[in-house]
């Protein structure tokens, strides 16, 4: 058995004892509240920002994927291995492009294209390869208007499915329709 003296017993109930113990308790109180407030402050401050992203100097990034969304559902994809933007210019200048379009199942490659920032557009000068279960187009450029949903070429164009091929200069396509404007050559498989 311990015996703990008057004396020692009278010390941990004395004043001095009782203040260090409460300046302890407020300090860590304090301390924990500044510190909640300053974490709070850094998340809110991530979420106020809003507005265009301002390119400044030559930028770039790697590995991109922009989605335009109509109603809550994916209207197109658009993937890239590198986006190289310059300074006050709305475009960015993209490599190895896939883009994926679900309404009508078409799935666009190119080596090289453009993105517009201000008109969310896509535009190519290269030669474009678009894919969908019933046919195939390689073609020398592509224009992709987002309002209307139409791809565009005033190029050279080849269109091939199971039962035709159609070589041409021009092309509209919307909606599985595919229109082909000059110097139109036309082939029919029988199978």
């Amino acid at each position: 058995m311990f015996f703990i003296g008057p004396r020692i017993a009278k010390g941990l109930h004395s004043s001095p004892c009782v203040i260090k113990f409460f300046m302890k308790k407020v300090l860590m109180i304090g301390l924990s509240v500044l510190f909640f407030g300053s974490f709070v402050l850094m998340l809110r401050t991530g979420k106020e920002m809003t507005g265009d992203v301002q390119i400044r100097g030559g930028s770039s990034m790697e590995g991109i994927r922009i989605l335009q969304k109509k109603n809550g559902a994916t209207v197109w994809t658009l993937t890239a291995d590198k986006a190289d933007f310059t300074e006050g210019d709305n475009k960015a200048k993209l490599s190895n492009v896939r883009m994926m379009i679900p309404k009508n199942g078409l799935v666009l490659h190119a080596d090289k294209g453009t993105y517009d920032l201000s008109d969310k557009s896509f535009k190519t000068e290269c030669i474009v390869k678009a894919d969908t279960k019933d046919y195939n187009i390689v073609a020398d450029s592509m224009d992709y208007d987002v309002s209307s949903g139409k791809i565009r070429t005033g190029g050279q164009v080849k269109l091939e499915s199971k039962r035709l091929k159609v070589e041409g200069k021009g092309m509209d396509a919307d909606q599985g329709e595919v229109k082909v404007f000059n110097d139109v050559t036309a082939t029919f498989n029988k199978k």
